[in-house]
Order: C-alpha cells, then structure tokens, then sequence
C-alpha cells in the first residue's frame, strides 16, 4: 500500500474517523492533531444535543460535560512543550510565498470566482 492510500484510510470519516482518533491516542506527544476533527465533534454537540433539558427546561449539564472532554482532549496537546527550531531558508521560503500571494481580499474575491459559496441551482429564494 503506497503513502497515499495509508493516508487516506488513516483519515477516513468512517466510524467518526476512528482509525484517526486511536492512531493519535497511541502516538508520542508532542504531535499536532488535525483539528476539524474536534471541530466536528463540537458541532455536532452543539447542534444535537439541546441546551436545556426537556419539559423541565434545566440546562442540559451532559451537553456541557461533552463540551468540555472534547476541549480538554485539545488543551492535552496545548501544554505540551514543542521544542521546535527555527529553519531559516523555510521561513524565508514561506515569507517570500505569502508576499507573492498578492492581497488576502483579492485572492478571496478570486477564490470565489472560481468556486461560489452557493451555486446558481443551489441558490434559496428569500
């Protein structure tokens, strides 16, 4: 199996990215996890799960508590030190790329050009 295929079945959504999620869990911190993952988590939380609790209208504490592993599983790799070194020519490399870009609106404007938020068919009359 090439590098590719390894990555695209460690990064598979299936089973809410679970090859993904124990991968990370085994791994040697310091490491940087893909975030958009605990973004989902989080949305899907915030989204699907009420706020407060059914006819006796109480704050839904669980929502909260899932909330919250989810935010602490993050802040793990936050305290974590990072001994990294700075690498001259890739900073340079970066820099003079992102100087090249040309202007954050222009390349936005761009960017939608190419790829609209919303397509004519998808449009929503309002």
């Amino acid at each position: 199996m090439n590098v590719l295929e390894q990555l695209r079945r460690l990064m598979g959504s299936t089973k809410n990215f679970g090859e993904y999620r124990e991968t990370l869990h085994h791994a040697n911190p310091p490491c940087i996890p893909f975030f958009g993952v605990y973004l989902t988590d989080l949305t899907f939380i915030e989204d699907g799960i009420s706020s407060v609790i059914k006819k006796t209208k109480l704050i839904n504490f669980a929502k909260r508590a899932k909330t919250a592993e989810v935010i602490g599983e993050i802040q793990q790799y936050q305290k974590m030190p990072y001994p990294l070194k700075s690498v001259g020519d890739l900073q340079e490399y970066i820099l003079s790329n992102m100087q090249a870009a040309g202007d954050v609106h222009e390349m936005y404007d761009r960017s939608l050009a190419v790829e609209p938020r919303e397509r004519e068919d998808e449009k929503i009359t309002r």
